[in-house]
């Protein structure tokens, strides 16, 4: 295979460049056009600078991945839609018996929805419901916020539809779903369990205090708020201005306990 000329290697740095950036700071002042926008110019100028072709271009898109990814996330804002993670929510405090079984729990539906929905979108739902379980039981909300995003990309691993690179791995070596699923499962159990184990050694004297009576004069979502807040495929994001309350609250939440993590 021949290498590359200088110069276009050189000019396909700077396109990646800009797609990095632009990835990674999505609201760059001179030039805030997100990051779905800025992927798309990191490609455009791979073919202006010439480093590809436009049939090379057109042959790098993989039409069977663009329609399954498309096709998850239809699947998944219909169930968002039909209520399916407000339940899930719900079982985070059902019969809680503490902060370290509401901590595993979090670890295992995070792990599991993000299995069967893919982890952008249970990241995203889950947050709303982890930020109110942890203000109306009166605990700071990070410990648990490290469950759900840790767990979600463990979870994830577990299936084709999980994430993007491995539906490409599934995809392109043939693999079939249930044959991908029974040979990630037990090192995605098992990563689920290191994952809530570390995260309770972690925060141990933290989640050891009795929890304290729920506050009543806490403020809590109403039903329409949350039926409001949707999951949005567009931006993998909720309405900022609604999100930006939900962060606000939880940490300007007044705690009566410290928020440094214990020894175990």
């Amino acid at each position: 295979m021949a290498l590359a000329s200088a110069v276009k290697v050189v000019l396909g740095s700077i396109a990646f460049a800009i797609f990095w950036v632009l990835a990674v700071f999505p609201a760059v002042p001179f030039l805030p056009i997100g990051r779905t926008a800025g992927s798309l110019l990191g490609a455009m100028l791979m073919v202006v600078f010439r480093v590809l072709t436009p049939d090379q271009a057109y042959d790098a898109i993989d039409l069977p991945i663009l329609g399954l990814l498309f096709g998850t996330m239809v699947v998944s804002i219909y169930l968002e839609r039909a209520d399916m993670f407000k339940y899930l929510g719900m079982m985070l405090s059902w019969k809680s018996k503490g902060a370290k079984d509401l901590l595993c729990r979090i670890c295992l539906i995070s792990a599991i929805s993000s299995a069967l929905f893919t982890n952008d979108t249970s990241c995203v739902v889950l947050t709303e419901f982890v930020l109110k379980t942890a203000r109306q039981h009166n605990l700071p909300p990070h410990p648990f916020l490290l469950a759900l995003a840790s767990s979600a990309n463990i979870g994830s691993s577990a299936t084709p539809i999980g994430n993007p690179q491995n539906l490409v791995i599934a995809v392109q070596s043939k693999i079939s779903f249930g044959n991908f699923l029974i040979g990630i499962l037990p090192a995605m159990l098992m990563g689920v369990f290191v994952n809530a184990l570390i995260l309770i050694c972690m925060y141990w004297k933290l989640l050891s205090i009795q929890k304290d009576e729920e506050d009543v004069a806490v403020e809590v979502f109403s039903q329409e708020e949350m039926n409001a807040h949707r999951f949005s495929p567009a931006t993998l994001s909720h309405n900022s201005q609604d999100f930006s309350r939900l962060e606000l609250m939880a940490v300007q939440s007044p705690h009566p306990h410290e928020w440094e993590p214990g020894p175990c």
